[in-house]
């Protein structure tokens, strides 16, 4: 496996990987016509028009170069004082999933994070998501909650925070 900086030649790619992990993550959580509607063509045109120039993108490598996961950070988007950077996405392949992809990924953002003067970091989650698991294991704490209506649904998120990123714990890897 290996990680490295994105860019919007990726779009295809982090587009697929969006929307297959969104498929297979979020089954029974949010609704099925919603999720069978994705397209990655949709995705891709979003991801084409990503800042990639004022945000952090990386993806991880299989050993055949395909792109397996990736995540994207960037500024705090909500204004909230106690945060500067926000970790906007992370997705891993449901085939890669729990063989450290994803904390390889996060270290990445969070040394970009730190290069760039950023050592606060925010997220949301979908509440019912078993994966927010992974933030805890990484030191986040559940510091918020609200609403999030999408599609005529409405799904409780719960945001996860790190005050200070150097003490995030990315499984003995930082």
């Amino acid at each position: 496996m290996r990680i490295r900086e994105a860019s919007v030649e990726d779009a295809s790619a982090i587009a697929r990987v969006a929307v297959d992990t969104w498929k297979t993550a979020y089954r029974g959580i949010i609704d099925d016509n919603y999720l069978n509607s994705l397209s990655y063509e949709e995705r891709e045109k979003g991801w084409r028009q990503f800042p990639f120039h004022e945000c952090y993108v990386y993806v991880a490598e299989d050993n055949t170069q395909n792109i397996i996961g990736f995540a994207a950070a960037g500024p705090e988007r909500e204004s909230n004082p106690m945060y500067q950077g926000e970790l906007y996405a992370i997705y891993i392949n449901q085939d890669y999933q729990s063989k450290g992809v994803g904390s390889a990924l996060f270290l990445s953002i969070l040394k970009k994070l730190e290069n760039t003067g950023i050592n606060s970091l925010v997220l949301w989650a979908l509440s019912a998501s078993p994966y927010r698991k992974f933030y805890e294991k990484h030191g986040g704490k559940p510091v918020q909650s609200k609403l999030l209506e999408m599609e005529g649904f409405a799904y409780q998120i719960t945001a996860y925070g790190w005050p200070d990123i150097k003490v995030a714990n990315v499984g003995g890897i930082k």
